[in-house]
């Protein structure tokens, strides 16, 4: 199964990067600001809107 087609849980995130449930720890394109940051939660959700704006993105571009 492709990571395209599963839906990756995050587990921890902080200032520079974020971790999901398999190990994989990622960096953010940007540093967050420390007295910001989001929850999981609401990085999560953060992360499957991109992830499907992309995803379609994506998509997009390769039946065009």
């Amino acid at each position: 199964m492709t990571r395209r087609k599963m839906n990756p849980k995050i587990v921890r995130v902080n200032a520079t990067e974020f971790e999901m449930d398999d190990g994989t720890i990622i960096p953010h394109a940007i540093e967050l600001d420390e007295d910001q940051l989001p929850t999981v939660e609401e990085f999560q959700k953060i992360y499957d809107r991109w992830k499907e704006v992309i995803t379609k993105e994506l998509e997009d571009g390769q039946t065009s």
